[in-house]
């Protein structure tokens, strides 16, 4: 391999240190490269809170040179549970005399796109081995007769998707773009205005209620501070252990400035509950969830001067509201 071409594998693996990409994903990479692929994909997948996240990153080799580019990445959420250890998906087809083809898969999406392909009798199937298997799905001349209950989301859903641009490594990382299409926001502090040419600081998130406009959600932008949603503030309004400790409260307020849903102690007066936390961007509040996914109740934990301001708030709301009907009388 040539010195530029040298160059351009070490600028590619900075690329995808920056974005956040792992390690097995740089190693294939730059496996690939050294072949001399003229385009290439990898795949890496990362587990979600539900089900898990697909990130695909597409290579192209220069027309010109020996040099290889990556413009983009796309990513997936997929509610599909990931693999337990030691179990893999398999594709089982007789092939007559008591005896079957098996295709093994370790990634649910294969092997779901695998079976739809076949044309005749098939199962899939999941398990450590043939023995301990459970059946997914089945399909007889082609046509699926069966799936199972728990398996029919992830056989016949879609993922959320969403294609995410870059240049030289710059622009949303994969652990942002990851928790983006789990229906989070994130924090930027390095966008363009377009028109005025100024960098600017947003929560940023994915519109998925307005749907697609071509292939990406629209980007939905809360401008800080203009907004008002002052994510220190807000974290201090609640018992949650640690706080107390500026290095504690700044490493939550980087995951969650990261679309990460951190676990975190919070207390409501009694006792202390383990709970998971992550931003409600829209109503510039955070939300708390037990350890099964259910939603909790976040008052409860809002120390006592902010539960006095809360229902300072409350009473403020119910004299305007009085006011308002006594002048539409």
């Amino acid at each position: 391999m040539s010195t530029i071409n040298l160059n351009n594998l070490q600028d590619r693996k900075a690329d995808m240190k920056d974005l956040g990409a792992s390690e097995e994903s740089i190693k294939t990479m730059e496996e690939n490269m050294r072949k001399g692929l003229l385009n290439f994909t990898v795949r890496e997948t990362k587990p979600a809170t539900n089900g898990h996240v697909d990130i695909t990153y597409p290579f192209k080799r220069s027309e010109q040179s020996d040099n290889y580019y990556m413009s983009k990445f796309t990513v997936e959420h997929h509610k599909i549970k990931p693999l337990e250890e030691g179990q893999s998906y398999f594709i089982i087809t007789p092939k007559g005399e008591g005896k079957n083809d098996v295709k093994k898969f370790n990634h649910p999406v294969d092997a779901i796109e695998q079976f739809k392909k076949r044309e005749g009798t098939a199962e899939l199937a999941i398990g450590k081995d043939l023995e301990h298997k459970t059946i997914l799905a089945n399909m007889e001349k082609g046509e699926v007769n069966f799936v199972s209950r728990d398996f029919r989301s992830a056989f016949y859903g879609k993922p959320i998707e969403q294609t995410f641009f870059t240049e030289q490594g710059k622009g949303f990382t994969v652990p942002q773009a990851a928790n983006l299409v789990q229906g989070r926001s994130v924090y930027r502090d390095d966008l363009l205005d377009h028109k005025s040419g100024s960098i600017f600081k947003a929560w940023v998130g994915l519109d998925m209620d307005s749907g697609k406009t071509g292939l990406n959600f629209k980007l939905s932008i809360h401008r800080d501070p203009e907004y008002g949603f002052d994510l220190s503030k807000v974290i201090s309004d609640y018992n949650i252990k640690g706080m107390d400790k500026p290095e504690n409260k700044e490493q939550l307020e980087t995951a969650l400035k990261n679309g990460e849903r951190p676990t975190v102690i919070a207390n409501n007066g009694t006792k202390n509950h383990e709970l998971a936390i992550e931003t409600a961007v829209r109503f510039k509040k955070v939300n708390f969830f037990k350890p099964d996914g259910s939603p909790e109740k976040r008052e409860q934990f809002l120390s006592k001067p902010a539960q006095a301001a809360l229902v300072e708030q409350d009473k403020s709301k119910e004299k305007d509201l009085g006011q308002g009907q006594e002048m539409a009388r």
